[in-house]
């Protein structure tokens, strides 16, 4: 079971986490076609939401998108944040339910 949370904001290289994701999805074993779709997919997804981030912070707005990916054998989330803060119990029940 492949369980991959990618963390982004307007500094991620999606290429570099597209790869990351490709060596962790043939590691845990699952099918080359299916590895291929997740990682267009999560590539899509996630040039989109730093382009859009990158227009919304050049007016000054603030951005927060989660997106998951999932079926068999595999659940993939993606977090995008962009502008304001994050409070101090929010990141702590974000790390104690693993996101």
């Amino acid at each position: 079971m492949l369980r991959e949370t990618i963390h982004a904001n307007l500094g991620t290289d999606p290429e570099l986490e597209v790869s990351k994701l490709r060596d962790k999805c043939l590691a845990a074993g699952l099918d080359a076609s299916l590895t291929d779709l997740l990682v267009r997919q999560t590539d899509e997804i996630l040039a989109g939401l730093v382009e859009q981030g990158k227009r919304i912070a050049s007016v000054g707005s603030q951005m927060e998108v989660t997106r998951e990916l999932a079926g068999d054998g595999y659940r993939i989330r993606l977090i995008f944040r962009e502008g304001g803060k994050q409070g101090f119990f929010k990141k702590w029940l974000e790390r104690l339910r693993g996101v």
